[in-house]
């Protein structure tokens, strides 16, 4: 079988398939990753040449401190010091998220056709191969989804200091609806230029943070824009950072001490047929915020499965071709040592930590609602069964407490993909027969609630 043939038509048209004005196909990155995307590190990995060979897991990354007024002599004289000294760090073994979609010997057959004419430069009426792109740019999306959640957990204990304060403890900030010198906005600003940080900063966050950025844009009168007015922030809201860094938590970034440190396995060497695999890299467009197409590259391993299965002594999974996609990469962070001892910058990484909450007195003339925290999550099904190919409505059997709370979000996961789907809908649907458990997280407060579903083996 020409697996070569079979990977060049699948690189060759996914990029086309990914283009469709589809959303569900659109691989986008959700706010921390896409804002790591969008604002690329300028840190200068040492072991870059390696890194794109494949051959190394270990970042390093070589930097060098600003220099010191206390450096610079007013004597002319043979005692100047001279020279610059490189530091070296290392940002350890890489995150890595994986998945798989099987597709059977004989589907397989019926690409191998379709995939000589694309590799011909042929242009197949009515492509059979459609469903398998759609599999795997549904699923990267999932990949896309657990990197932000693996990102921002690793952001989580890399926060480094605010020279204001001299400690990287979170503060608490007060946003209020008119500015004043005492306004969060304002502390922002001045925080981040007693930082000295250059270039406009960055905001990942939400709760608060994010309400006031949206109750800013809704106004009609000067500052209409937000975050976004005078060019003074630019704002990435991300749900998932009220789980890894907490609730109303956000983020501060300078642009180029914080990047996404991203490579992959399966290159050089590392490609090619290797033991009854096929391993190769597949890049796939994604759609960033501002409307602009980039790629993110992703290792692919085409492993076949010769030795059939025999699942409850009832269903038996056929042979054929596991594809395995995955993704290798890293969070960097400026080091803590990037500003000498003797520098008044010592400790600051460009990213610091803040809690967003609403001006009291603002909320106390205007009356404005507080923000009510989600207290749990309670789901009226405890098991239900879904034929195959039938869906089923979770949400509809979920209940977030209290009423009156103001992120009711929630966020489904299967703990079996192969057995049963579930959508960020809450829609479960049924794939072969097993059971799973399917489980609801409410952005606010990580509250979970299950339900197990059945999916009964079909009768003949």
């Amino acid at each position: 079988m020409n697996l070569i043939g079979f990977v060049q038509a699948l690189l060759i048209s996914i990029g086309a398939f990914a283009g469709l004005d589809n959303p569900q196909y659109k691989i986008t990155p959700v706010g921390f990753t896409r804002m790591l995307l969008e604002n690329p590190t300028t840190a200068k990995i040492s072991n870059a040449k390696q890194i794109l060979e494949g051959a190394e897991r270990e970042l390093k990354v070589r930097y060098a401190q600003r220099g010191l007024e206390s450096d610079v002599s007013s004597i002319d004289d043979c005692e100047t010091p001279t020279g610059l000294t490189y530091k070296e760090t290392t940002i350890g073994r890489p995150l890595f998220s994986k998945l798989g979609i099987f597709i059977s010997d004989d589907d397989m057959r019926k690409y191998q056709n379709e995939a000589q004419t694309i590799v011909n430069g042929g242009n197949p009426a009515s492509p059979i191969m459609a469903p398998l792109y759609e599999a795997i740019l549904v699923k990267i999306n999932g990949i896309i989804q657990k990197m932000d959640a693996n990102l921002l957990a690793a952001m989580a204990t890399s926060w480094g200091k605010n020279a204001v304060t001299g400690s990287a403890t979170a503060q608490t900030v007060n946003f209020a609806n008119s500015l004043s010198m005492t306004d969060g906005i304002v502390k922002l600003i001045s925080d981040y230029q007693f930082n000295e940080g250059n270039e406009t900063p960055i905001i990942v966050g939400n709760g608060v943070v994010a309400n006031y950025n949206l109750t800013q844009g809704l106004k009609s009168a000067a500052d209409q824009f937000g975050f976004g007015a005078n060019q003074t922030f630019r704002f990435y809201n991300d749900l998932r950072s009220t789980t890894a860094w907490g609730v109303n938590h956000f983020g501060v970034f300078m642009p180029g001490m914080i990047g996404l440190v991203d490579f992959n396995k399966n290159v050089g060497p590392y490609a090619g047929e290797k033991g009854g695999s096929y391993f190769f890299t597949m890049p796939v467009p994604i759609q960033l915020a501002n409307g602009q197409l980039s790629a993110l590259t992703f290792d692919c391993q085409l492993k076949y499965i010769d030795c059939p299965t025999i699942v409850e002594e009832a269903v038996t999974v056929p042979r054929g071709w596991q594809l395995i996609i995955s993704k290798s990469y890293g969070l960097y962070v400026a080091p803590a040592d990037m500003f000498a001892a003797t520098d008044r910058l010592t400790g600051v990484r460009g990213a610091f930590h803040y809690v967003g909450a609403y001006d009291e007195n603002i909320v106390k003339t205007q009356a404005i609602a507080p923000f009510v925290n989600v207290s749990g999550i309670t789901s009226s099904d405890a098991t239900q069964e879904v034929a195959i190919g039938a869906t089923y409505d979770f949400e509809a059997a979920l209940t977030v407490a209290p009423a009156d709370a103001t992120q009711k979000g929630i966020l489904y996961s299967t703990a079996d993909a192969a057995i049963a789907t579930v959508s960020q809908l809450g829609i479960v649907t049924g794939i072969a027969a097993g059971e799973v458990v399917i489980t609801a997280t409410t952005v606010d407060g990580s509250y979970t609630a299950n339900v197990t579903v059945t999916v009964p083996v079909p009768v003949p």
